[in-house]
């Protein structure tokens, strides 16, 4: 790898660049690709959005209290009527 990598390098090591677990020069270099080339560093953006969207898009969704109790009391007349 030379001292500015190409995009297709920077790429396949944007993780390893964002955890901060590549050798100082390669780091350099990446940082200066990233400084100049747009598209390579809306990729590191979209990386490092990763974790947040995740946390977001697995979380449970919000319900009103109300709206749950009256869930919660269906689901278990239901049961009852089931059980009878």
């Amino acid at each position: 790898m030379t001292l500015l990598p190409s995009c297709r390098e920077v790429q396949t090591q944007l993780t390893e660049y964002a955890e901060g677990t590549l050798p100082l020069p390669r780091r350099i270099g990446i940082w200066i690709h990233l400084f100049f080339c747009h598209v390579c560093a809306g990729f590191l953006r979209g990386l490092r959005a990763l974790p947040g969207l995740a946390k977001r898009a697995l979380a449970p969704p919000e319900a009103a209290p109300e709206e749950a109790s009256r869930a919660l009391a269906e689901i278990q007349t239901r049961l009852k009527r089931q059980q009878s």
